[in-house]
């Protein structure tokens, strides 16, 4: 399996332009890969992969790792809602992230997504989601913008949360 990925990386590094384009193509593929392992099938999670790669390439006539990249950098949010408790109900306070963290939710946002429509993982579900995201659509692109609304309206409880912080910081330094 190793010798394979080797091999994927070798070829893909000949045809890249840009470096920072790898290494951010590669962050995504490792996420997303690692999430498609289920109780340590590697090998199945490898080939579900390959598979999505080919129903990229047959959909869209172009290179199926740009589109995959582009298609998960549409759906990365770049605000995380961190809930708080104020008056017995939980609200998102928006909190920015880092580029890792950033990554690993829209890759969350994906797979979440295909589980709520099926019990199994649907490579077609996955391609059509994948392509509709590419161009600002589907249900993957809305939930980030409903978190970035969401994040929005509740920008004003950042100065409730500070407050908060402040006030725990003053209580242990006391003690």
């Amino acid at each position: 399996m190793r010798y394979i990925l080797n091999k994927l990386r070798q070829r893909q590094s000949r045809n890249l332009l840009d470096n920072y384009y790898w290494q951010l193509w590669f962050r995504y593929h490792t996420v997303f890969f690692g999430s498609l392992i289920f109780s340590g099938r590697k090998l199945n999670a490898f080939n579900i992969f390959l598979l999505i790669k080919q129903g990229l390439k047959l959909k869209e006539k172009n290179d199926p790792y740009k589109i995959f990249l582009v298609a998960l950098m549409m759906v990365t949010p770049n605000v995380y809602l961190l809930p708080i408790k104020l008056g017995g109900r939980s609200v998102g306070v928006p909190m920015p992230i880092s580029e890792k963290k950033k990554i690993t939710l829209g890759v969350k946002f994906v797979i979440k997504l295909l589980k709520e429509r099926s019990v199994s993982l649907s490579v077609k579900l996955l391609v059509d989601l994948l392509i509709s995201s590419v161009y600002g659509q589907g249900p993957a692109v809305e939930r980030k913008i409903a978190l970035y609304k969401a994040g929005n309206q509740n920008r004003h409880l950042l100065v409730k949360l500070f407050k908060r912080i402040k006030r725990i910081k003053r209580i242990k330094n006391k003690k």
